[in-house]
């Protein structure tokens, strides 16, 4: 149903860059959780950014000062501790104070548990939390994040092991000799299962273009990892996002918005419905 998605988009694309950046809007899901993945954006979150991928029309979404989408909580974004799972973004920042989060589930009230995935002068740096006070179980860091250019991030998770890579090739495998390797899952079913953008309350927030979000349920292959990046410059529209399903995105966030009821009224006679990927 996506080609129905392509086919309707340069028809609504040129008025949905013109809404204005502060309407409330939403990140509707293209992966396998269909729309209990939909992410509620705050207010201020603009879906009418640029795009890392050089085909298709496509859009992402700008945050700044505490903007960020949310996913109520659901269980395939927080698999347990033992499981395998992988994070996948693209990210433009156009500033920093090293303590910006891109993507994160952290549940940070008492015992710190749950990953967020930050944008530091160092590079880019993922932590993992044990379940014990504020302590971190895996640190990795690597790979650049350069002002204004993109980077395509990768964490994933085997079941007993972290690795970081960064535009597409692996950045870091080894852990910050400081911490005991360990991770606890979030354990908690009353806070967002993803947030992008920043904390769940807004802290540490991300002043950046983010795009292409997605979350899978198993450990992504370097190979996979690597196809993905080379596929973001494809002058073929759907390549990329085809790789992402195909690869088994449970959450995937393409970030275009929905076309007007306007133009959906017009586009009802060519029988094109509203999200009829679904």
């Amino acid at each position: 149903m996506k080609r129905i998605k392509n086919l309707i988009r340069p028809l609504w694309l040129a008025s949905a860059m013109a809404t204005a950046a502060g309407a409330a809007t939403t990140s509707y899901n293209s992966g396998s959780l269909g729309s209990a993945g939909d992410g509620v954006n705050t207010d201020g979150v603009a879906l009418n950014a640029a795009s890392p991928l050089a085909a298709g029309g496509d859009t992402g979404a700008r945050y700044g000062a505490g903007e960020r989408t949310q996913v109520a909580y659901q269980a395939a974004l927080n698999p347990s501790s033992s499981s395998p799972f992988s994070i996948e973004f693209w990210a433009n920042p156009s500033g920093s104070d090293d303590d910006d989060t891109a993507v994160n589930n952290r549940y940070a009230t008492g015992n710190r548990s749950g990953w967020s995935i930050f944008q530091r002068a160092a590079g880019w740096n993922l932590k993992m939390y044990n379940g014990t006070g504020g302590d971190v179980g895996w640190d990795l860091t690597g790979g650049t994040s350069t002002i204004g250019a993109w980077s395509h991030v990768v964490a994933t998770w085997s079941g007993s092991a972290a690795l970081l890579y960064v535009n597409g090739v692996l950045a870091d495998s080894t852990n910050d000799t400081s911490k005991t390797p360990g991770y606890n899952a979030n354990p908690s079913t009353n806070l967002p299962s993803l947030n992008v953008g920043a904390n769940f309350n807004g802290g540490s927030p991300s002043a950046s273009l983010i795009d292409e979000v997605a979350f899978y349920a198993s450990e992504l292959s370097l190979a996979q990892i690597s196809n993905h990046y080379a596929l973001a410059a494809s002058p073929t529209a759907g390549a990329y996002a085809s790789a992402v399903v195909g690869d088994g995105a449970v959450l995937y966030f393409q970030n275009i918005p929905e076309p007007s009821s306007a133009l959906l009224a017009g586009l009802g006679a060519l029988g094109l419905l509203r999200r009829s990927r679904r």
